[in-house]
């Protein structure tokens, strides 16, 4: 039996810290742009979550000699990562534009 890697409570926040449950509200998206930075948001989630997951299953080397300043300094380096592929159009997944896609026509 394998393990899911992923700790959902931890998955539960965005990168702002605040609860995925607060973007699913269409409520506070009043204009375009507000669903566009959310979709981007969401989009930087779900990478930060796919850099953690693959982060976990690399063996720990001498560099840094592990311990928790090592895991807080990979934590900030995959939120910083996630955000910067997530922004750009060249790196991006593509799931902002899909989710803004099937979302505006609701706001």
């Amino acid at each position: 039996m394998s393990t899911n890697p992923v700790d959902m409570k931890n998955a539960m926040y965005t990168l702002q810290g605040k609860k995925l449950d607060e973007y699913s509200n269409l409520k506070g998206i009043k204009t375009d742009e507000d669903l566009k930075k959310a979709a981007g948001d969401f989009e930087a989630v779900f990478i930060r979550q796919f850099l953690d997951v693959m982060d976990s299953t690399v063996q720990k080397s001498e560099f840094m000699h592990g311990g928790s300043a090592e895991d807080t300094f990979k934590g900030m380096l995959n939120e910083q990562m996630s955000i910067n592929i997530a922004s750009n159009p060249n790196t991006s997944f593509g799931f902002a534009e899909q989710v803004y896609r099937q979302m505006k026509d609701r706001i």
